[in-house]
């Protein structure tokens, strides 16, 4: 079993009211000192920085994210005012955004990478921001087999067990002796059963059909469920590796796509974005720094690269 790397960790010393003057110092009077800002919300972790929060509230009886974002524009105070939002609402609104958007290579990205307790976190956010649950935006989102697989995941009832012995059963369930997939078995299998047990069952699976089963659902679903089901199991089967082609997709081409590019970053940095860099590395011969570095500047560049080193 890999371990994650996080590139974002506590800040073993957080002197709260030295980094709330430095904030208070950067913003007032003329101009705005973008480099400490981006100096002060880098080098802590999320927790840390609503405590930043409390702290330069007190102290100077002003909402700090209301300060930051009234001298910040752009794609800096996208950033910043996405590493100020809590964890579990920062993953509420991005879901909202693609359930409006129907992205589901994105509703995937955070739910079938969450544990339960997260999942029940979101849920709870998700409510209080929106008016609405999100099993009815994902209702609205999603269609076929992929939204019965959403609307179980979201349920948040996934096994923490490992047992590598019933990779092989898992398989011959979703095998289903070379026939057409049986949903059910495939909805079981994709919103129940843990991580590592799927990752097992998917090597078996591939040992029964001689394809794996990314490909099979390849050739059984069309349109946008095959995409949501492909990137289902892309994810599930190496979400280090599928991290690295998202990243890859926000950076390639003409122009970059810096809402993903902010996501992506913000999202994974507290949990596994050491290991999606080694992943890119490995798959484009280059580092992701190098490219994120490539395609950004001023102080957001600053921001994205403190928050991937």
């Amino acid at each position: 079993m890999s371990h994650d790397h996080p590139t974002v960790k506590a800040k073993a010393h957080l002197t709260q009211a030295g980094d709330a003057e430095a904030l208070r110092k950067a913003m007032k009077g003329l101009g705005t000192d973008e480099d400490t800002i981006v100096d002060v919300l880098t080098s802590c972790n999320s927790d840390q920085r609503q405590l930043l929060y409390q702290q330069y509230n007190r102290a100077y009886d002003r909402d700090l994210t209301k300060d930051l974002k009234k001298e910040l524009s752009g794609n800096l105070e996208d950033i910043i005012m996405a590493l100020m939002t809590s964890h579990k609402d920062y993953l509420a609104q991005e879901l909202h955004h693609a359930c409006k958007k129907k992205n589901g290579r994105v509703i995937v990205e955070i739910l079938c990478t969450a544990d339960n307790s997260l999942i029940k976190s979101i849920k709870s956010s998700y409510e209080r921001l929106f008016d609405t649950s999100l099993e009815e935006s994902l209702t609205k989102a999603t269609s076929d087999v992929f939204e019965e697989v959403m609307l179980k995941v979201v349920e948040a009832k996934r096994s923490a067990l490992i047992n590598e012995q019933l990779a092989h059963s898992i398989a011959k369930d979703l095998y289903n002796d070379g026939k057409d997939l049986d949903e059910a078995e495939v909805v079981k299998a994709l919103s129940s059963y843990s991580y590592e047990e799927l990752r097992s069952a998917f090597v078996e699976y591939y040992k029964l059909a001689g394809r794996t089963l990314g490909e099979t659902f390849d050739s059984q679903y069309t349109g946008s469920t095959r995409t949501n089901m492909r990137a289902l199991f892309d994810c599930l089967e190496n979400r280090a590796e599928f991290f690295a082609q998202s990243f890859h997709k926000a950076l390639a081409g003409p122009g970059t796509k810096d809402e993903d590019l902010i996501r992506l970053i913000v999202s994974r940095c507290e949990v596994d974005l050491g290991n999606i860099k080694e992943e890119y590395h490995k798959v484009y011969s280059k580092s992701l720094a190098e490219d994120v570095k490539a395609d950004t500047s001023g102080a957001y560049r600053k921001a994205a690269l403190a928050l991937l080193d």
